[in-house]
């Protein structure tokens, strides 16, 4: 009887943070050690289905082109820590996407950012990967950031786009 091999899997969120980006690099040297694949996720909304109808249509961009630039960035960014890897951008609310691609995963990495007061912040998509997911849910904490690339400054479009 032949036995399929399959390699473990690590999932990870990234979000663009610097958090998730230390988060990346954990899950990475933890695959190295359990041999295991390495699965960098981007849960992506479409920022039209959230527009006021009275919106100045120049300032729209349709699911396609917006689709296309987040999958991009998110590939330069995953890029930057491994250039083996091809990251996920799937559509939905993100502690739904990475629940699913978590299913049958070894572990869930994410990244946690820091609050107003320098401590770990709690989120809703945190917490319901941890009250969720079927697998082990590693959390990074922001230590794991230099403090000064804890804080980009962002944008208010809804792009989030880092303004420096």
């Amino acid at each position: 009887m032949t036995r399929k091999s399959i390699r473990p899997r690590i999932v990870v969120g990234v979000n663009h943070s610097p958090v998730s980006v230390a988060a990346l690099r954990w899950a990475i040297a933890e695959a190295r050690l359990r041999e295991a694949v390495v699965q960098p996720v981007h849960a992506w909304q479409w920022s039209g289905q959230h527009r006021a109808s009275y919106a100045p249509m120049g300032s729209w961009r349709s699911h396609e082109e917006e689709y296309e630039a987040i999958r991009e960035r998110t590939r330069r960014l995953v890029a930057q820590v491994s250039r083996t890897l091809a990251p996920v951008v799937a559509h939905g609310p993100p502690a739904q996407v990475l629940l699913a691609h978590c299913e049958e995963a070894e572990m869930l990495v994410l990244g946690v950012r820091r609050s107003d007061t320098g401590a770990p912040a709690a989120n809703p998509v945190l917490a319901a990967c941890i009250t969720g997911a079927r697998c082990p849910v590693v959390v990074i904490s922001p230590h794991e950031v230099p403090a000064a690339a804890a804080f980009p400054s962002y944008d208010v479009t809804l792009t989030g786009a880092p303004t420096r």
